[in-house]
């Protein structure tokens, strides 16, 4: 009896660690998905409250300061043992991805990875307005976080450490960004926050803090080594020498060999008008317009657009075997819309009820009649030629059940939107609207 008893608990563990392999993923989010991801997560940012989005961006300036301190010290007193220039900067770069890292595992509101809320912006889900709110707040609140953490630095008085040649370090980092040509700083802006966008864009396709971790060390590794400008870290970098410069006492620069009038040209002027407000331009340049908005035209644009005559109400074909998703859909699209609603329960009812009548649009899930039935649909309507120019928007949560590991890549689901369920009903709309002419 007792055998039996543990044969039982051991089938019940191993039905238990089936299940658990069905429901965990470790498949990357593909970029279609990314893009839809981090369209959501633009709109959450741009409707966090002011207050809890200013504390984030503090947190946020104090990690890329934790990262620019990091890399500092781990710099100082290379180059006097013979290193090259290249692997200083390599392990200067590998050690700042401390700062963003920070961003994205621990969560905060940093400024040039927000670039990205433009995005939203671009699909109608978030307005000017709230853009700006958003990278406004942020920008002020990553400013006071690098400041503080100079600021509580200076007290540490680490800049003596290494007989004063780490604070000789901090000084020179300073000084040579001050000395950039505006346009030069601009281009060099540019580079820099591509690179962290990049990092932030491929963060949306893990599915865990190892994935997140690995996909950003390469992308911030490339743009400090490379020597490109990133406007929050040098909200570290430049008032730290700045700092320095001011309070540090005899027995530094004693140490140093140096004082402070060679370092005449770094000034709080210098450091807003010279490298701020030049490398803030580049960062938005290179976040928000060559990345944000390339990857939203890419996988986020109308690429079908519904002509309806102004008379004539859109037809909207919702298949789903929900009749409460039905029912929902059927309430938002006709009061939110005024949309003519018509529904299926399968794919092979829908297709019959699209080849009597074809509808202008239709929300499409993917679990029916077989776990991909919607994925079924939607090739079979590509072999029709008046079917295949109907716009589809799936609507599924299928990438959260123990079916996940069947659904291919968005890019060979002949789709043009993805929504998630459960189902927000301004979402909704909205992302219809963008196919109506």
């Amino acid at each position: 009896m007792s055998g039996s008893k543990q044969q039982i608990v051991l089938f019940v563990e191993k039905g238990a660690i089936d299940k658990m392999a069905n429901e965990i993923q470790i498949d990357a989010f593909p970029p279609a998905k990314m893009a839809s991801r981090m369209e959501s997560v633009g709109v959450a940012k741009a409707e966090l409250r002011a207050n809890t989005m200013f504390a984030l961006a503090v947190l946020a300036g104090a990690f890329i300061g934790c990262g620019a301190i990091f890399a500092t010290v781990v710099t100082t007193g290379l180059g006097a043992v013979g290193m090259g220039f290249g692997i200083i900067k390599l392990l200067g770069g590998l050690v700042f991805c401390l700062g963003l890292v920070g961003v994205v595992v621990a969560g905060a509101e940093l400024f040039t990875g927000n670039n990205l809320i433009v995005m939203a912006f671009a699909s109608g889900r978030v307005r000017l307005a709230q853009l700006l709110r958003n990278w406004g707040i942020v920008y002020a609140g990553n400013f006071v976080g690098s400041i503080f953490t100079a600021l509580i630095m200076l007290v540490t008085k680490q800049y003596m450490f290494s007989n004063g040649a780490l604070g000789a370090n901090a000084l020179g980092i300073a000084n040579a960004k001050i000395g950039l040509g505006f346009f030069q700083a601009i281009a060099l802006g540019i580079m820099c926050n591509a690179l962290v966008c990049l990092a932030v864009w491929l963060c949306s396709s893990a599915r865990s803090t190892t994935d997140k971790i690995l996909a950003i060390i390469f992308p911030i590794t490339a743009f400090v080594a490379a020597g490109f400008e990133h406007s929050v870290a040098n909200m570290y970098f430049i008032p730290m020498g700045l700092l320095i410069k001011s309070s540090a006492g005899a027995g530094f620069w004693d140490a140093i060999g140096k004082t402070a009038a060679d370092y005449s040209n770094l000034t709080w002027g210098a450091f807003i008008i010279k490298n701020l407000l030049p490398v803030t331009i580049g960062n938005i340049i290179g976040g928000a317009g060559f990345v944000g908005l390339v990857y939203w035209y890419i996988y986020l644009r109308p690429q079908k657009v519904v002509e309806v005559a102004k008379e004539a109400a859109v037809r909207i074909l919702v298949v789903d075997d929900d009749p409460d998703m039905i029912e929902f859909a059927r309430t938002v699209l006709t009061k939110g819309g005024g949309f003519d609603v018509s529904s299926a329960a399968n794919g092979e009812q829908a297709f019959e009820i699209m080849k009597a009548g074809p509808p202008d649009l239709v929300l499409l899930d993917v679990m029916m009649a077989s776990p991909l039935d919607g994925v079924n649909l939607a090739r079979k309507m590509t072999t029709d030629a008046v079917l295949s120019e109907i716009p589809i928007i799936m609507i599924s949560s299928i990438e959260h059940s123990e079916y996940a590991d069947r659904l291919p890549d968005d890019m060979q689901i002949p789709i043009d939107a993805w929504i998630s369920k459960p189902v927000d009903p301004d979402h909704l709309l909205k992302t219809i609207r963008r196919f109506l002419a």
